[in-house]
């Protein structure tokens, strides 16, 4: 799912179109004929009424970012293979349809890492504005995103996530340069929260991640749940870093609720493997998880005993 939102996104910000080239007759009749160059030429083209090409791409050379988890970051690095194949895809079929303005788009890989490594996204923004890209694909962190955005817009770059969910981005003062294919949170709390309420769960302990993604969706579930009559009777914030949750998870089950919320990423196996060592793990109680743990690497860990 993630590689297909990221070459989406990938092709949405290099290929979005609205107006038709005010050049030459033959350009509009190639772009005509070729309507994936004319969806990867426009965006740019588009752009240059609004001032953006005043101070980016004038040489013709389309620079991108590609800005997502190596492997080797230690927290959410399980989205960085994917995304970074997403960014290769895209430009790949970008510069097979002739690229823009006839110029290949070139493309550069980063490291973005993630809330509890802030200083590596901001080394890597730097970096790369310093090569005068002139967009960036990244970062899949909100908190990462919301940390580097404002350098980022304020030099003029477009920046698309393919993963950014805070309901902080949905108001931002972003320059009308930073765009998400991801809903808000707003939108995943509300069903999940109708979703726990429709299992005849009355009460719920949550087990959050301390970041921006993590608690603002706790914020619009428990906002959900308890307007469809439910009670969160405990909250607890977690440090992904941390070497047990042993305390995090006794404060919840101290609360007996009928469910538990756990809202992460990978480190989640570990809060469940000590869920189930005190006896409220899924087979004792309604667990659910979130967005965070789609795809294998939940159960993976879970079953190295990672």
């Amino acid at each position: 799912m993630r590689i297909l939102l990221i070459a989406a996104g990938g092709a949405v910000l290099l290929g979005g179109c609205s107006k038709s080239d005010d050049g030459a007759a033959n350009q509009a009749a190639t772009n005509a004929a070729q309507p994936r160059k004319k969806a990867a030429y426009c965006f740019f083209k588009d752009n240059e009424t609004k001032g953006w090409a005043a101070s980016r791409g004038k040489d013709g050379n389309i620079k991108v970012k590609g800005k997502a988890y190596r492997e080797d970051s230690r927290y959410q690095a399980v989205l960085g293979p994917p995304e970074i194949s997403g960014v290769r895809l895209a430009v790949k079929d970008i510069n097979a349809a002739g690229g823009v303005l006839g110029k290949p788009v070139a493309v550069s890989e980063g490291d973005s890492s993630d809330a509890q490594n802030p200083t590596v996204g901001t080394q890597t923004v730097d970096r790369e504005l310093g090569e005068g890209v002139d967009a960036i694909i990244g970062a899949a962190s909100s908190s990462v995103t919301l940390n580097v955005i404002d350098k980022i817009t304020s030099a003029g770059v477009v920046m698309f996530s393919p993963a950014n969910t805070s309901k902080k981005l949905s108001t931002y003062p972003d320059k009308g340069l930073y765009f998400r294919d991801a809903p808000s949170d707003i939108l995943q709390g509300q069903v999940l929260g109708e979703v726990v309420a429709g299992d005849n769960v009355s009460t719920v302990g949550l087990l959050v991640l301390n970041d921006a993604y993590g608690t603002g969706l706790a914020e619009d579930f428990t906002k959900s749940f308890e307007g469809s009559g439910g009670k969160v009777v405990k909250s607890v914030i977690y440090d992904p870093k941390a070497q047990t949750f042993d305390s995090e998870v006794d404060q919840v089950k101290a609360q007996n609720p009928d469910g538990i919320v756990v809202i992460g990423f990978e480190e989640s196996s570990r809060i469940l493997a000590t869920m189930v060592e005190k006896g409220i793990g899924p087979k004792d109680k309604k667990v659910y998880g979130v967005d965070g743990n789609i795809g294998n690497q939940l159960g993976v860990a879970f079953e190295a005993g990672k």
